[in-house]
């Protein structure tokens, strides 16, 4: 083999292109590397620092870094017909948490979401509000209001969530559901304040009870009896 450094420079990189390289993940075993895998990784990991990167899902189970619908929606969704979805609290590129992002800045701004390998697959939500999901504590649910875009989800593909325009500091809220009766409710709204709460149980009724502000994102609802129902917090 000639020395490298007398071969002439390749100045049409394609995605069918090769090197050679160190596998880390089989004993630093030699192999090929394509252009193309090397760009799908710098895109998935680079990304993470400007955008939220989701797959969309249409059949269970939940798993991180995936959105999809309860109920469950089709294979192709068109994004006209978007106004909530569920959405992990963990985005692809690995376990940390970033669902206070989904209270400030996300709610009340657009949010621009664009398929990762299609650029004309795009829409811009208003991101309305956030829920936590009962019984799934990784995953949130967020209620947008559609705008204007082309195309829609699609099965097994990734999506950038990104925000477009910052709705500043106005009346920021958080609704949370409590599906199982408990006299203890412990909520994290990130909302950055003491908010006002407003509980409201099953059947409708206002409910009062003992408000702890742990800290200025999180706070402790006691009750003298367990039950189920929704807190509002403005």
């Amino acid at each position: 083999m000639a020395r490298i450094k007398t071969y002439s420079n390749d100045l049409t990189v394609v995605a069918k292109d090769k090197w050679i390289g160190s596998d880390s993940q089989a004993s630093w075993a030699t192999k090929n590397f394509t252009a193309q895998s090397v760009a799908d990784f710098i895109n998935e990991k680079g990304n993470q620092l400007q955008s939220l990167r989701f797959k969309y899902r249409s059949t269970p189970p939940l798993t991180p870094g995936t959105i999809t619908f309860n109920p469950y929606r089709a294979n192709d969704v068109p994004f006209s017909s978007i106004d909530s979805w569920i959405v992990s609290n963990s985005q692809m590129s690995g376990p940390e948490d970033v669902s206070s992002f989904y209270s400030s800045p996300l709610v009340g701004s657009d949010v621009l979401v664009t398929q990762c390998a299609d650029i004309s697959q795009w829409a811009i939500y208003e991101w309305d509000s956030v829920t936590a999901v009962p019984n799934q504590k990784t995953f949130s649910s967020i209620g947008l209001s559609y705008k204007v875009g082309s195309g829609g989800l699609i099965n097994d593909e990734d999506y950038f969530i990104s925000l477009l325009s910052y709705a500043g500091t106005g009346d920021l809220h958080f609704t949370y559901v409590q599906g199982v009766p408990s006299t203890s409710w412990n909520i994290q709204h990130n909302l950055g304040k003491f908010p006002s709460i407003t509980v409201i149980d099953s059947a409708g009724t206002v409910v009062t009870g003992q408000y702890t502000y742990n800290n200025i994102n999180n706070v402790t609802l006691t009750f003298s009896a367990p039950f189920a129902g929704t807190a509002y917090l403005n």
